[in-house]
């Protein structure tokens, strides 16, 4: 096939998926060419060794705050704003180039800024797929907090100057969002089929948009993620980004009700990060008597160290839909504790290649110190989650379901149903 990819994504697990994805199917024979924008981070995806060709297409999201003035009394009047705006004629630019190029199908992958990419509105001519890592969550749950949450009760407030001031940034910012909804609606329907990482991803997707989506599972790459057999150390792992959703505070609060004779130093890596959850995370640090270490843009080889001479890896995301860093961490002998939320279900069995506890981090600590001075635990759970990812979660078991997925929609699938309609 002649397959078209579209993403706008940031360095993480999404471009790692779609790195390996492009590599498999690259190496299967298929033609790829790649576009995205001037603000996703292609040198971490790093794919111009199996692509024809990476088209890199100018995008400006950032806002000065005079627009950001008149987009506030666009929204009012349900208008897009100058982001959209913007992000839609980017997408149009791609679509035509997409368009010209004679493709079989288009791949689209999720957008950093929209999760649910507009390029399908505006590709037209081919079929269009859509892996979706996850829905835009802050639209459709309390993520942390919930948008569309009122005012407190006007009968303690109207007397108070501050009550007006509060009732139009409240109807301003659910405006802006009303828009976006509406906007991720059109994108949504504009898809012919839409993949998703995991069975709890496609029940968000179903609630979200009213339509359910195709699992289609992902893989880890044993030969970017060995088992070295290292010599384990006194620290304990966290993966992802530094904002609250990742929970790194919850992992400072479980290392506190450590025993300080046991308690071991948490090494947390991540990409982007928020300045003010930063800093509060070392002030809880410094509080609780644990110590933190704040690592941001490992680079991989150190990541691998990292994982294969760490005493356990610490998952405490909120609601992660799929979670790569449990599985990349048992394909590197580590045993996982996790919050058994979300996606993590799906990929991490309780008591086979890690343990799962409840959100609180008394009971996340008993598990975590289970691990820490359980040796033949420990390696029960290491052995496990090798086997487990060899076994489940193969990069080629994973392109696999990726390639019959696109097959299936494309021209090719479609003409040969004809056939064997027409010989019936």
């Amino acid at each position: 096939m002649k397959i078209a990819v579209w993403h706008n994504l940031p360095s993480g697990g999404a471009s790692r998926a779609l790195h390996q994805h492009i590599k498999g199917l690259a190496q299967r024979g298929h033609h790829i060419e790649v576009w995205t924008s001037s603000l996703a981070d292609s040198q971490f995806l790093d794919v111009d060794a199996y692509v024809a060709r990476t088209h890199i297409l100018p995008l400006t999201i950032a806002t000065r705050l005079r627009i950001e003035y008149v987009d506030d009394v666009r929204s009012l009047l349900f208008l897009n704003s100058t982001r959209i705006k913007r992000m839609m004629a980017f997408c149009e630019a791609c679509a035509k180039e997409i368009e010209a190029g004679d493709f079989d199908i288009l791949f689209a992958n999720s957008c950093h800024f929209f999760n649910m990419p507009f390029i399908g509105r505006f590709v037209k001519t081919i079929p269009k797929v859509l892996y979706l890592q996850e829905p835009n969550r802050s639209l459709y749950e309390a993520y942390p907090n919930l948008i569309w949450k009122g005012l407190p009760s006007i009968q303690h407030n109207i007397l108070k100057p501050s009550y007006y001031t509060s009732y139009w940034q409240d109807l301003l910012r659910t405006h802006r969002a009303r828009v976006l909804v509406r906007e991720e609606f059109t994108n949504y329907q504009s898809y012919d089929k839409i993949l998703v990482n995991s069975y709890f991803s496609n029940e968000s997707l179903l609630r979200a948009y009213g339509g359910p989506g195709e699992v289609c599972y992902l893989g880890v790459d044993v030969d970017l993620f060995p088992f070295l057999d290292m010599a384990r150390e006194n620290f304990v792992m966290g993966l992802g980004s530094f904002h609250p959703p990742k929970g790194v505070d919850t992992a400072i609060r479980t290392l506190a009700r450590i025993p300080e004779s046991i308690r071991p130093k948490l090494v947390w890596v991540g990409n982007i990060g928020n300045k003010d959850y930063m800093a509060s995370l070392l002030a809880l640090s410094q509080q609780e008597g644990v110590a933190f270490e704040p690592r941001q843009y490992v680079p991989h080889r150190e990541l691998v160290q990292l994982l294969n001479t760490a005493s356990c890896l610490l998952y405490t995301s909120t609601l992660e839909p799929f979670g790569f860093a449990p599985l990349e961490a048992n394909a590197c002998g580590l045993p996982v504790v996790a919050i058994g939320e979300g996606g993590v279900r799906e990929t991490v069995i309780n008591g086979y290649n890690g343990l799962l506890t409840g959100r609180s981090p008394a009971e996340i600590a008993r598990a975590l110190e289970q691990v820490l001075t359980n040796p033949a635990l420990f390696e029960r759970l290491s052995a496990n989650g090798r086997q487990v990812v060899r076994e489940r979660w193969s990069v080629e078991d994973a392109v696999d379901r990726l390639e019959n997925a696109l097959i299936a929609s494309s021209p090719l699938s479609q003409s040969h149903h004809q056939k064997v309609d027409q010989q019936v």
